[in-house]
């Protein structure tokens, strides 16, 4: 009887040590919004960081005052992960 209880313990600690070396599933990205093409002669301004990149697009799609933006790649510190470009109107 106590070799079956051994038996099981061990059966059952190799299945869950072989739980946590599983590799998890990959998670679907959100997919970006689209931009409109980027013109060399258009006047970028820079307008400000965010941490999230769908909170830089947020604030993109949310503007009025320009026709165009872009969320790009920050720094490497924290807090500026993207950084929010526009074209304002003209």
């Amino acid at each position: 009887m106590s070799i079956r209880r051994v038996f099981y313990g061990v059966l059952a600690g190799g299945a869950l040590a072989a739980g946590s070396f599983a590799v998890p599933a990959a998670q679907a990205a959100p997919a970006a919004p689209a931009t409109s093409t980027v013109v060399a002669s258009d006047n970028w301004e820079y307008v400000g960081d965010f941490f999230w990149q769908s909170d830089c697009h947020a604030a993109g799609a949310a503007g009025t005052k320009w026709t165009k933006y872009k969320c790009i790649n920050g720094s490497a510190f924290p807090g500026d992960d993207y950084e929010l470009w526009v074209v304002y109107n003209k």
